[in-house]
């Protein structure tokens, strides 16, 4: 199974009077870069929902959020200290002034720290089911996370496919190559010596030297072997992959890039080419995969 570091999971629920939203999403990162925002009323399990999230998610750029979408009606206490010295600092200032002005106590309510909101704590009950849509949450991102990861692993494996392809186009152009480079050399030998004064024994040690350095067998061998290791890694059931995967991608890269500075062949020269933009294709494809 292949999956996509981007994922999305929500659930709303309810705490009492309290509907609550539960929201987490991740985007790709090199590590568990976690961003946790919740109401003040879970603050004192934060510890304990990232690990639940860390147990879950592994490895993304996440951020989860726990909310309320609504409460209820019960209205928070009035400060009795607070309302008596507004009170009596605007009472005294409009006797000052001479300000006869009957909605004296209109303009305390609006000013800060009247009203205290009552603080509500969680149950040992109310915390089992937090944790319980907190697992719900993650569910549905990691099922996100799969379906993605689905469409990353088809991708994969169709530019796999055609890095294979070119790499067969290349083998059937090698023969024409080496065919090709024997004549260029002989000919390029007549323009500086007659037929008779070339010694052709020593022209085919030296050929066979050179022809050597341009000798490819061995990287298309590990290339292929290395798209085969590509797609054992794509086929395996442990999910965190992407790491592996960008490491054979890397040495994908090492080998085509040899045939490539070996080529001296225009078409050969050509397929490398596609074979280069395939793996980089691969390559940005490998950046979300978990």
């Amino acid at each position: 199974m292949v999956l996509s570091m981007t994922g999305y999971g929500r659930t709303t629920f309810s705490l009492g009077a309290k509907s609550i939203v539960l929201e987490v999403r991740t985007l790709n990162s090199k590590s568990l870069d976690l961003n946790l925002r919740v109401a003040p009323l879970f603050k004192e399990y934060e510890m304990e929902m990232r690990n639940i999230l860390s147990r879950h998610i592994v490895r993304g750029k996440t951020d989860c959020t726990i909310s309320f979408e609504q409460m209820d009606e019960k209205a928070g206490e009035i400060n009795p200290v607070a309302v008596k010295e507004y009170y009596r600092q605007i009472a005294n200032i409009a006797q000052e002034l001479g300000v006869q002005d009957a909605r004296v106590l209109d303009l305390v309510f609006r000013l800060p720290n009247i009203t205290t909101a009552s603080v509500d704590a969680l149950s040992e009950e109310d915390w089992t089911f937090v944790q319980k849509q907190l697992d719900l949450a993650c569910a549905q991102l990691n099922k996100f996370r799969a379906d993605e990861g689905a469409n990353l692993k088809k991708d994969l494996v169709l530019r796999v496919q055609q890095i294979r392809d070119a790499l067969a186009a290349v083998e059937q152009l090698d023969p024409q190559r080496m065919t090709q480079q024997r004549e260029k050399m002989h000919a390029d030998l007549q323009t500086y010596l007659s037929e008779e004064n070339i010694d052709m024994n020593r022209f085919e040690q030296e050929l066979i030297f050179y022809l050597e350095k341009m000798d490819i067998t061995e990287e298309v061998i590990r290339l292929r072997s290395h798209c085969d290791y590509f797609d054992q890694t794509l086929a395996e059931t442990v999910n965190e992959k992407g790491k592996k995967l960008g490491f054979i991608a890397q040495e994908m890269n090492r080998e085509i890039n040899t045939i490539g500075s070996k080529a001296y062949h225009a078409d050969m020269q050509r397929k490398v080419v596609v074979m280069k933009d395939e793996l980089e294709k691969i390559k940005e494809q490998l950046n979300n995969v978990l």
